[in-house]
């Protein structure tokens, strides 16, 4: 019997802890150290303490720079600072922080930094990550980063003060660095040709990189891969690879079957811009590792080993469930392959039982004891068993310790998927699970879930592929020392997949840029776009529903976290998108997105897993994230959508031939009104008290249309509108969130 605690971590945190606190006197910290990305998923006004290494000294002023291999954060010694700290301060320090979690112009920081204390000097740095302009995001903020082949844009001569100078990477894509009064580049030339500029990723509102002297800019050849390989025309034998370089350039393509081992090579010596190679002759359902080399003139550049899948021969079949039914009137004669918890239950058991060779899990929580009962017994007739945990969750159903390895991962963040991968290896047997459910009573039996089933070898390959890399190992037992979770991981998975004639795309988080991949689904949309998500806070996928709404797209949304600091809900329901609170006693767990649902001519899509669209799911958790192409399973979707949205409340009324709906109802302290077929509407409301008596009256106006209730008791109106097409009234509840 075997179980893989791992504790290590844990145990260093206590024993370090226990040093400090023997230590007595002003500088003993009485706070649990954590990690830079478990700080930076706190909310604002958090006392943390923190452990990093230092970027920066007094070059760019009071403030210092500290990462640690999760993340960054800046430190600046505000008001209620132990004293000394910018003076003694600097670059390769190993320094222990507490201090206060604030936002200054959009930067994170730790303010006042209440104690701190210097570990070591002299440390190294961790290197730079090579990024573009357009990769500007959170994930990097307070890191050290390099731009290569950047030109300073209307600088002069000299770098002659302090202050922000404009440059643009090679994509034309433009920012601007910062110089703080003792920054050494002051009073130098500014360099007149491309250069590589490292520095601390900083923003003051927009993202602005801080070079810290001369050393921090150096001379740039600027032959560079300008569009990194792309793959299409995907079959069982092969598929073509088209890249892009900055100059004409001639090259050549080594792959094999190992990231490590590439002894197959393909010519491309035509010099060109423009590339593309057809791979042929390769395997069905195959991962190839594959490596770009681009010369010109005298200078060579290698792209990394990246992996490409081919299309397997498995049947490509996708069996969608929901446990809590789907508006069948809205499926146009579609039906999913299960409607309630039962039958995701036994399909679950059905594919395990069914199991021959291997099964990986990665469940974020069990509570379950049928479900590990079942994995009990293909363990016993000699099926693999792998099953990672997360670190921070109960499963109570993995307790007494079962006959299998348990890895508990991800101590920096969550282990957040709710994936399986079952005979990986057997072309007709593989199967990936998806979707958002856990394994547990409350979010099986009553909560809002939807679980996918994919028939796909290529697909169950690349699950295992990043399975391994969380377990650390090929094997049966994992391997801590190569175990990677949360940012620790690398994207070294293939993303596209052709299944069963249709086309899918697979992402995992942190490592994909995921919420890059979602934005870009929804920037897709012609018609329509409806959403279901228990969490929702990233901006970039806020803007991207409004810009859809904006041009004209029919958006509409479902959130269960609405109270979420930073929540995307008010700037969408202010931004008139139609989007309600789910204020349901069950939750609304659903992570996905439908697009062009009822258009096939449009690409309808679907995207789902377990992905909540939150800073800490894109730069910190272990999440899956799948996108379909398909127009039935899209349809399927926004059946489950038009269920979930008609449960909530919506109260609609034709006058006319004008359809005018409000929404939420029940409702808290606002009511939105939307009149069908308009980009602009307005009236007169008046709210009546069930006994006749008016309680309040005014004007809405605008595709955001707001009626406020925040003046009313609990209880039960009528809401009277008043249009140019007539008068509806409709029965309002008013409830306390």
């Amino acid at each position: 019997m075997i179980k893989q605690l791992f504790s290590q971590d844990r145990m260093f945190r206590l024993v370090f802890l226990f040093f400090l606190l023997s230590l007595g006197g002003a500088n003993a910290l009485v706070c649990q150290v954590i990690t830079l990305a478990q700080a930076r998923s706190l909310p604002v006004g958090a006392a943390v303490t923190v452990r990093g290494i230092i970027l920066n000294g007094e070059e760019l002023g009071n403030v210092r720079f500290m990462q640690d291999g999760t993340a960054g954060i800046a430190l600046f010694p505000g008001n209620g600072s132990q004293s000394g700290f910018a003076a003694l301060v600097d670059r390769g320090d190993s320094i222990l922080v507490t201090g206060t979690l604030t936002r200054f112009n959009g930067l994170l920081e730790i303010s006042p930094v209440i104690n701190y204390e210097i570990l070591a000097k002299n440390q190294p740095l961790p290197p730079a990550k090579l990024l573009r302009i357009n990769q500007f995001s959170d994930a990097f903020e307070s890191q050290l980063v390099q731009i290569d082949c950047t030109s300073f844009i209307g600088a002069g001569p000299i770098f002659s003060g302090s202050g922000t100078y404009a440059i643009a990477d090679a994509d034309g894509t433009s920012s601007a660095i910062y110089l703080a009064t003792d920054n050494p580049l002051l009073a130098q030339p500014v360099p007149n040709e491309p250069s590589d500029i490292t520095g601390v990723l900083s923003r003051y509102g927009s993202f602005q990189l801080l070079p810290r002297g001369p050393l921090d800019l150096a001379h740039a050849s600027c032959f560079f891969l300008s569009n990194p390989p792309q793959q299409s025309d995907i079959t069982h034998s092969g598929f073509k690879l088209s890249w892009e370089t900055s100059a004409p350039a001639g090259g050549k393509l080594m792959y094999g079957l190992q990231p490590d081992h590439l002894d197959q090579s393909i010519q491309n010596p035509a010099l060109a811009v423009e590339h593309s190679t057809v791979f042929s002759n390769l395997q069905p359902g195959t991962i190839y590792w594959i490596q770009i080399q681009a010369f010109s003139d005298q200078d060579t550049v290698y792209s990394n080993v990246l992996p490409f899948c081919t299309r397997s021969t498995s049947s490509g079949q996708i069996k969608v469930f929901f446990n809590q039914g789907i508006d069948l009137a809205a499926a146009n004669g579609l039906e999913p392959d299960g409607n309630t918890y039962e039958d995701v239950l036994q399909e679950l058991i059905t594919r395990i039982n069914a199991a021959q060779v291997s099964i990986d899990a990665a469940i974020y929580n069990n509570s379950r004891s049928d479900l590990t009962f079942a994995l009990r017994q293909a363990n016993d007739r000699g099926v693999q068993i792998r099953y990672i945990a997360a670190e921070s969750t109960a499963n109570s159903a993995l307790k007494p310790s079962p006959p299998f390895p348990v890895l508990y991962g991800n101590s920096a963040a969550l282990m957040h998927n709710k994936f399986l991968v079952i005979d990986a290896d057997l072309a007709d047997q593989a199967w990936v699970m998806s979707g958002s459910m856990n394994w547990t009573n409350g979010n099986m039996i009553q909560d809002n879930n939807n679980v996918v089933f994919i028939q796909d070898q290529s697909l169950a390959r690349t699950y295992e592929l990043e399975f391994e890399e969380m377990w650390g190992s090929k094997e049966s037992l994992p391997n801590l020392p190569n175990s990677r979770f949360g940012n620790q991981k690398a994207d070294n998975t293939p993303h596209r997949f052709i299944i069963g004639d249709r086309e899918v795309e697979c992402y995992f988080s942190p490592s994909d840029q995921v919420t890059e991949k979602i934005v870009e689904a929804i920037e897709s949309a012609d018609h329509q776009a409806s959403f279901a998500i228990f969490s929702f806070t990233k901006d970039e996928i806020g803007n991207a529903f409004i810009a859809e709404h904006n041009a004209g797209t029919w958006v509409r949304g479902l959130i269960e976290n609405i109270n979420d600091l930073g929540a995307e809900y008010w700037p969408l329901l202010n931004s008139g998108v139609p989007v309600q609170a789910h204020m349901k006693a069950a939750q609304l767990h659903h992570k996905y997105a439908v697009l062009d649902a009822g258009y096939p001519g449009s690409d309808p899509m679907v995207v789902t897993g377990s992905h909540n669209w939150t800073q800490t799911a894109e730069t910190s958790n272990d999440e899956n994230t799948l996108i379909i192409h398909d127009p039935d399973i899209a349809t399927l979707f926004q059946a489950e959508f038009e269920q979930r949205w008609a449960e909530i409340g919506t109260a609609s009324h034709e006058i006319d031939g004008v359809r005018l709906e409000i929404f939420p109802n029940p409702a808290t302290d606002h009511l939105a009104v939307r009149e069908y077929g308009s980009d602009f509407w307005s009236g007169n409301y008046e709210i009546y008290t069930v006994s006749g008596q008016l309680v309040a009256n005014g004007f809405y106006a605008g595709a955001g249309a707001i009626i406020s209730l925040s003046g009313l008791s609990q209880g039960s109106y009528l809401v009277s509108l008043k249009t140019e097409h007539g008068i509806a009234v409709f029965p309002v509840q008013k409830i306390r969130y």
